[in-house]
């Protein structure tokens, strides 16, 4: 059973999303998943400028915006890793680099991220090259 009740104050980060965003709104309630055995919680969160419902299961939700935060960093180094595990040499990240667009540009979402700080940490490990931030 699930900590939080209607009405508490919740952080998650959205499904669906390639962003590495925290959202937080209040449960208005839970409602029969697909799974017969779960049940999510539904949020409506305000930004401003529209009103987003929000469909996420308890195990996702989180009391405060640090935790969420943290978690997010967590899945992030694994995608760093995944990609890492793969590149053993020079030829390896060339051909990882000629393969990918790790470039950035107003319109790139979080996504190209993963790869830079990949790419970033490669150089460092394979070449002793330090690519800044």
């Amino acid at each position: 059973m699930s900590k939080f009740k209607v009405g508490d104050e919740v952080y998650f980060s959205p499904y669906r999303t390639d962003a590495y965003i925290v959202k937080h709104g209040k449960i208005a309630k839970f409602e029969q998943s697909l799974d017969p055995e779960r049940k999510y919680a539904v949020m409506y969160c305000d930004d401003g400028r529209s009103v987003k419902e929000y469909h996420i299961f308890p195990e996702d939700l989180y009391c405060t915006e640090q935790e969420v935060k943290e978690v997010l960093k967590q899945r992030f180094r694994f995608e760093v890793d995944e990609v890492k595990k793969n590149i053993h040499t020079l030829e390896d990240l060339l051909k990882f680099l000629y393969n990918n667009d790790v470039s950035v540009d107003e319109d790139d979402d979080d996504s190209v991220w993963v790869g830079r700080v990949a790419v970033r940490e490669l150089a460092k490990e394979l070449c002793g090259i330090e690519l800044g931030e």
